[in-house]
């Protein structure tokens, strides 16, 4: 195919003028192309693009050109000989004033790997010549012009896209090739077409669709739907799927609604069968998966999209992964991540690089995330999700690679991804694993203590203390004071502070393997040795709310938020909590105090704004939201939420 581009510019008055950023976009999807120029273009290999500009405007100089080099690409530019260094003003009566580019600016775009042609001299329209004479005239190429590119001036743009017999008979005598628009065909290089870009035109040779899926995850969806909205080479859709979610996520989904698109499941489906539904929904030609509470960098579609098109082979492409969120530490040295440099909280977890060696390796342990790009048709072709005792994403890229597909690795931390409870469907990793890592970290820390100076009583001191305690509890037990036993219990427990990791430590397998109940009592337990362990307190909280006892959640909240008044994960987690409850007012006090540590987290502003409108305090509501699209234009939660209440 062969593109015709006439203005890149920063804004886009009419349609002749491609922005920036639509030229960028169209400039990636031809990565899955092999662009060459026009000496070199075959017409019959459909995976050849050439690009070319009419005019030519300096815009191209200081726009497209510094697009045009981070990419590599050759490029035409077809001549006006009698526009160069001038303006536009036979054209100002339909179009903005510009000025067309400069001998030495033409002469900078060749050196950057431009070829200079032929657009005659004076852009009349030659159907309409009388003579040869007047074609000839049009045709001839200044010596001066001819000086600033030495191997160009071989191909002729026809003006105004029109050619007739007569004018084809000229340039076939002194040009290489001609170009029209669409009065043309694709196979005589005298009269090739040509497609007219514009901000909408899609070069990509396939449609990605970007599915959000979600189960109780109010909290952290708005950060995932920003983040597939902000996408730099955007998704052809976006679905949201809702599981049937029983906290507010719907009311968050709908601040989106004209953005993506939503559908609300009326029972729980279950991973599996929800997974294939939402598949079913969505009509791209290659499929991902994000879940509600993680992030996709801006650049995981374009990334994504060009490995698969790149790769004809590949059925999956998947990415490194950033770990964050209060089990990062946690979840990364089961992993072995790396933490991030200058980013504390951040941990950097890479992937192998894939061949077909790793079949096996694959079907053994996983090591291809269920956020990965795969192929529509292969997804189809090896029967979609399934239901096995293993993760669905896990099964369905073995089957994928078994049946002869292979994945290629996007070496780039794409997937943002939350480690913030252990009840996450995704994030169950080998219970061994953890079992191992756990003891490992006790046996550290009871080596740590047993070198402590600080330590008020040494080892034989403590045995002894807990014998003597638990003899004095027999005693209460038997003479049946209950309140005294109960007294002595909480004093045994905290002369030992230490025993809570590992009662900690337990409670989140138990969580692991859905086991909530079993966690929840194990982590009360954990806060009676040691009352404050603050990540205790806070994942005893999630778990609370799933198991539905909002009052007991919102404590333990309160209590992490007070321990770790610097956590501003716990902070927000508990700010949203008191809004749920109703608590407006405890709620603001919290989202300004964090907003006083990171004035940039314009999520909270919005939840502010939200508040503000429970509370009947409209017009505080409308200033939060203009200030929020002052600062992002784009803020469509913000948008919304004001459009409601003006």
């Amino acid at each position: 195919m062969i593109l015709l581009y006439h203005k890149v510019d920063l804004e886009s008055p009419t349609v002749w003028w491609v922005h920036t950023n639509a030229f960028f976009r169209q400039m990636q999807a031809l990565r899955s192309y092999k662009v060459v120029l026009l000496d070199d273009y075959d017409p019959g290999d459909r995976m050849q693009a050439v690009i070319t500009f009419d005019g030519i405007y300096e815009d191209v100089y200081h726009y497209a050109l510094p697009i045009l080099r981070r990419f590599g690409y050759p490029f035409e530019l077809f001549i006006v000989g009698d526009t160069v260094g001038q303006d536009n003003a036979f054209d100002q009566h339909v179009e903005p004033p510009a000025m067309f580019a400069s001998a030495q600016q033409l002469s900078e775009l060749v050196k950057a790997g431009a070829r200079l042609q032929w657009h005659s001299r004076s852009h009349p329209d030659l159907t309409l010549a009388e003579n040869a004479g007047l074609i000839d005239a049009e045709l001839d190429v200044p010596a001066e012009l001819r000086k600033l590119d030495p191997q160009g001036f071989r191909w002729f743009g026809y003006p105004h896209g029109k050619h007739n017999a007569a004018l084809l008979d000229r340039t076939r005598e002194k040009f290489t090739g001609g170009l029209s628009c669409d009065a043309g065909n694709d196979h005589d290089p005298y009269q090739l077409n040509r497609i007219i870009v514009k901000n909408d035109t899609n070069l990509a040779p396939a449609t990605v669709s970007l599915i959000i899926a979600n189960y109780n995850y109010a909290a952290f969806m708005a950060e995932a739907i920003e983040s597939a909205l902000k996408q730099v080479v955007p998704p052809d859709e976006i679905l949201l799927i809702d599981d049937c979610s029983v906290d507010n996520s719907l009311e968050v989904a709908k601040r989106y609604q004209d953005s993506i698109r939503i559908e609300a499941n009326e029972k729980n489906l279950g991973i599996v069968d929800n997974f294939n539904k939402a598949v079913s929904l969505t009509k791209g030609d290659y499929i991902c998966f994000l879940g509600a509470d993680n992030r996709f960098r801006s650049d995981y579609v374009m990334q994504c999209r060009a490995a698969l098109d790149r790769n004809p082979k590949a059925a999956i492409a998947y990415t490194n992964v950033a770990l964050f969120g209060p089990r990062a530490e946690v979840v990364a040295q089961l992993a072995q991540a790396e933490p991030a440099p200058n980013h504390p909280g951040l941990y950097l977890w890479n992937f192998p690089e894939w061949d077909r060696s790793l079949v096996a390796a694959l079907e053994a342990s996983n090591f291809i995330h269920g956020s990965s790009m795969y192929r529509r048709s292969v997804f189809e072709e090896v029967g979609g999700y399934q239901k096995t005792d293993g993760p669905e994403d896990h099964n369905l890229f073995s089957r994928m690679t078994k049946a002869g597909w292979d994945a290629v690795l996007v070496p780039e931390y794409l997937l943002e991804y939350r480690q913030h409870s252990n009840e996450q469907a995704n994030t169950t990793l080998n219970t061994e694993m953890e079992v191992a890592h756990y003891r490992r970290i006790l046996r550290t820390q009871n080596e740590e203590m047993a070198r402590l100076k600080e330590v008020a009583a040494g080892p034989v001191a403590r045995q002894k203390l807990l014998i003597k305690s638990l003899g004095l509890l027999k005693q209460a037990s038997d003479a049946g004071s209950v309140e005294s036993g109960i007294t002595l219990a909480e004093k045994v427990f905290g002369q030992f502070a230490e025993q809570a990791q590992l009662l900690y430590y337990y409670g989140q397998i138990l969580a692991q393997r859905g086991d909530l109940e079993g966690a929840a009592s194990y982590l009360t337990v954990a806060l009676k040795y040691d009352q404050n362990l603050a990540v205790a307190h806070h994942d005893l909280a999630i778990i609370r709310l799933e198991l539905g006892q909002a009052d007991d959640a919102l404590r333990h909240l309160g209590e992490a938020a007070r321990l770790e008044p610097d956590n501003l994960i716990y902070l927000e987690n508990f700010a949203d909590a008191k809004l749920s409850a109703g608590d407006i007012a405890d709620a603001l006090k919290a989202y300004r105090g964090i907003l006083e540590m990171d004035g940039g987290k314009v999520d909270v502003r919005l939840k502010m704004a939200q508040a503000h409108v429970r509370l009947g305090e409209n017009q505080r509501a409308v200033e939060i939201c203009n200030d929020l699209i002052a600062v992002t234009p784009e803020h469509s939660g913000a948008r919304q939420l004001l459009s409601r209440i003006t």
